[in-house]
Order: C-alpha cells, then structure tokens, then sequence
C-alpha cells in the first residue's frame, strides 16, 4: 500500500501527469473549441487578448468567469508572447463565460498549434 501511495505521489508531481488548469476546469461553462486567432497584449484589467480572425470579437484570456480572474490567466507556459509583437495560432480555448453579443468572452487557452510568433517593426523616433 506504501507503495501505490508513492507512485501516486509521483505521478501527480510529474508535470507529463498534472491535470491541465484549463480544459476541466470546474469555472468552464461551455465546451472548449478551436479558434484562428492572434495573441496579443491586452488593456486595462485583461492583459491578454485573443481576436478570432475574420471576426469582430475579442476574448479575454482569463482564470476564471470574473473579470478579476484576467490577472493571472491560464495560457500554455512554453506560449511566449513577445513584448514587441502577437502570436498567430490554431488556439483550443474553453469558455469561462457565456457568448453575449457586445460583451468580451472571458477563456482560458489549453494549447496552441501552427504558432507563428510576429514582431513588431522598431519605432522612428
């Protein structure tokens, strides 16, 4: 018994076993789903955006359904989002918040696919 205890403990330790903080998580209130997108640094109380392209929408990405939650939202860590610049990618995002038109919809990221990092060119000052 000992030892089921310990592989148990080392599982749940081992980042490959950790369950993910987005997809399950209890605050999702829809199912998750893929979107086209760009990344970028948000305004205000949602540091980060994501825009369906094609679309006239903007998500926040988020902890959780309060707009308090966008301070530390739950995005992929190997995701580095560069100060000069957005990120292209296939995102799979799980919704904190219902769709309302007119209001931005509060998600979390699960993974990114096809990343494709721009920067922004320097500014002549």
């Amino acid at each position: 018994m000992k030892y089921y205890f310990l592989l148990l403990m080392i599982a749940i330790a081992t980042p490959g076993f950790a369950q993910s903080k987005c997809k399950g998580n209890p605050k999702v209130v829809d199912a998750c789903y893929s979107v086209h997108g760009r990344l970028s640094q948000g305004a205000d109380s949602v540091a980060l955006w994501l825009w369906p392209v094609g679309t006239k929408r903007m998500l926040g990405v988020s902890a959780g359904p309060r707009i308090e939650d966008a301070e530390d939202p739950i995005w992929p860590h190997g995701l580095k989002l560069p100060p000069d610049g957005e990120i292209y990618a296939d995102f799979e995002v799980c919704p904190f918040t219902p769709e309302r038109k007119g209001e931005m919809r509060l998600v979390c990221i699960e993974s990114a696919s096809h990343v494709v990092v721009r920067h922004y060119p320097p500014s002549k000052d």
